[in-house]
């Protein structure tokens, strides 16, 4: 069964989630929406351009017709949407730099630490040079 698994293939790598999330979506235009109803009666309907009857390439139209209607559904979506329902902001990806924003303190020294090389003698003038 070619059909399942193509279904299957679009659940798995989440264009099926996509196209559904996209086809809620009122900022995508209605002839981009129309596509995939399209695709669907065609599918579901007897007529076909190669009958299903012809054992493989009856189904390798179905299959065609799918992935051209996803295809044709995704370039028609306006890419500031389709970029956002893809989690990748179009500001995001316009920056040329990487910026990093935070904040610092300065921590002040202490005057016994072991660690910076200075000890009680020094005050005093009498340290040695190592």
């Amino acid at each position: 069964m070619l059909r399942p698994s193509l279904i299957m293939l679009l659940m798995r790598t989440g264009v099926f989630r996509l196209i559904m999330k996209l086809l809620m979506d009122r900022r995508v235009p209605i002839r981009a929406k129309v596509v995939i109803p399209a695709a669907i009666i065609y599918i579901i309907s007897p007529f076909d351009l190669v009958p299903d009857i012809v054992p493989i390439s009856g189904w390798i139209d179905d299959i065609l017709v799918t992935l051209l209607a996803a295809a044709m559904f995704l370039s028609m979506t306006p890419r500031d949407v389709l970029m956002e329902h893809l989690g990748r902001s179009e500001a995001r990806k316009s920056r040329k730099g990487k910026v990093i924003d935070g904040e610092y303190r300065v921590l002040p020294d202490d005057a016994g630490d072991p660690d910076d090389g200075s000890d009680e003698n020094s005050k005093d003038g009498n340290s040695k040079a190592a």
